[in-house]
């Protein structure tokens, strides 16, 4: 029964891990797209995030460029 715990355990904390992961994809992927970079820039940064997902997320969120439009007030 213990090892039945411990493995309910693990599959919650990694799915817990996955979604986090796949929200904080999803909102780089949005982002870079709010940036309006050129079509070429975009899809690289895309495909950037999609394929090495923390590593892509960081680079985009250090080097990438900032969003475009309307200033809040």
């Amino acid at each position: 029964m213990r090892a039945l715990a411990d493995w309910i355990v693990t599959i919650d904390t990694r799915l817990m891990l996955a979604v986090y992961l796949l929200v904080l994809d999803a909102w780089a992927i949005v982002l870079i797209w709010r940036a309006r970079p050129g079509r070429r820039d975009a899809v690289l940064w895309t495909g950037i995030v999609v394929l090495c997902p923390i590593v892509g997320c960081l680079f985009w969120y250090a080097l990438g460029p900032k969003p475009t439009g309307p200033a809040r007030s």
